[in-house]
């Protein structure tokens, strides 16, 4: 056998996580012990990965937190990809993030995560930098569906719609006014208009 043998274990291969499982995990342990007390050691015996890879897949403990966006960018694009043109601006934009929020009571939308996120300061100083993806997902079908709107101008009523959603998420979370996180984003989001659409 030769030293390149393929069959040999190779240094520096990528491993495969359950990032939904390791979050869950996560956020369990945050909202039970509070986010500055719960260290990577702490992580790793919740979710049976050792530190060392944790770090590997994620360079700041507060990046768990995000695991869901990505997720739910995916979930934009393909639901505003299939929108029809006839549809309204603003009842597409509507529909598309309605679509990209997830049931999953630790996901972003679920009560635990947003009440982690408003409390503690370090996740949300994070915010920003997460949901840029999502942002210019919604961002690029604005400036597509909106004539003459300048780049710029999409890309802040995209951050205007994520903000209003995670305001309605917030309201949610504390007064728990409808089932369904996805619920009480739309009907705030009902009230948002594009001008010029």
């Amino acid at each position: 056998m030769t030293h390149s043998d393929a069959s040999a274990p190779q240094r520096g291969r990528p491993t495969v996580l359950d990032r939904a499982a390791i979050a869950t995990a996560t956020f369990r342990l945050w909202s039970r012990r509070g986010y500055a007390a719960v260290g990577w050691k702490e992580i790793s015996e919740a979710t049976g990965v050792s530190v060392r890879t944790l770090v590997r897949h994620f360079a700041r403990k507060s990046d768990i937190a995000w695991v869901g966006v990505p997720a739910a960018t995916r979930r934009l694009r393909e639901a505003l990809a299939e929108m029809p043109e006839d549809v309204p601006v603003d009842e597409a934009v509507r529909r598309g993030v309605v679509a990209s929020m997830s049931d999953d009571p630790m996901s972003p939308a679920g009560p635990d995560w947003i009440r982690l996120v408003c409390t503690e300061p370090e996740l949300a100083g994070t915010a920003p930098t997460a949901y840029r993806p999502w942002i210019d997902e919604l961002a690029d079908f604005i400036a597509r569906r909106v004539p003459g709107i300048t780049p710029a101008a999409a890309t802040a009523l995209a951050s205007g719609y994520q903000a209003a959603t995670f305001a309605a998420l917030v309201a949610w979370s504390e007064t728990a006014s409808h089932d369904r996180a996805a619920t009480a984003a739309e009907e705030a989001l009902g009230w948002l208009s594009i001008r010029g659409a």
